[in-house]
């Protein structure tokens, strides 16, 4: 199962072995240019289910925390660098 969230496709697909569904997630971001790499995570042990449906959820579930902990660090990140920028305006001297 393939899903599209917050700029990259999660791929929820999960494995299928000795009667259980093994949960995994590949998260990939393609850059809107050609000549720039694709970013791309895998993230394979997460867990043993009984039904395809959970092991889904659960490697999607998986995949929305990680994308959004690394969108909330980027977002703190530009932010505070913008807020030093300003800072560094507001207090250089005018000519």
């Amino acid at each position: 199962m393939k899903y599209e969230y917050g700029g990259w496709v999660i791929d929820a697909t999960p494995d299928f072995s000795l009667g259980q569904f093994f949960a995994h997630a590949r998260i990939i971001r393609a850059s809107p240019d050609d000549d720039v790499d694709t970013e791309m995570h895998i993230e394979r042990n997460l867990a043993w289910f009984e039904t395809e449906d959970e092991a889904i959820e659960v490697a999607r579930q998986w995949a929305i925390d990680w994308i959004d902990a690394r969108d909330d660090n980027l977002t703190v990140t530009k932010a505070a660098s913008l807020s030093r920028q300003n800072d560094m305006s507001a207090k250089a001297p005018a000519r």
